[in-house]
């Protein structure tokens, strides 16, 4: 069992970062994955935080008790949004990606009062 909220969204949220990465430019790719893993750490350690203290004001008493089942839902949650992350990038770069890659600043040609 998995969260669903905190799957969309952090599906979304990695999914993004990813195709960041996929864009970028070709010289500055390596910079910019390091950057985007670094939010990623933080946002996949944030989700487990949140998903592992969530509890109902109905259900207090329980929380204790039910924390271990938490935990383990906000560990799936998180590892099946990181896949299905890669796995949409994936598919972007197979059907898009591929045959429209990132160009190069180096081609881009600004037009001035001169021209």
């Amino acid at each position: 069992m998995i969260n669903a909220g905190g799957w969309l969204l952090l599906t979304i949220i990695f999914g993004s970062a990813l195709f960041l990465v996929q864009r970028a430019e070709p010289k500055r790719r390596l910079v910019t994955l390091i950057f985007v893993l670094g939010g990623w750490g933080i946002v996949w350690g944030y989700g487990i935080y949140r998903m592992s203290n969530e509890c109902s004001e109905a259900v207090r008493g329980l929380c204790y008790v039910l924390q271990g089942h938490a935990v383990e839902v906000a560990w799936r949650t998180t590892n099946v949004a990181a896949v299905s992350a890669v796995v949409l990038n994936f598919l972007f770069w197979f059907l898009i990606g591929r045959y429209n890659p990132p160009r190069s600043s180096d081609e881009i040609k600004v037009l001035g009062l001169n021209d």
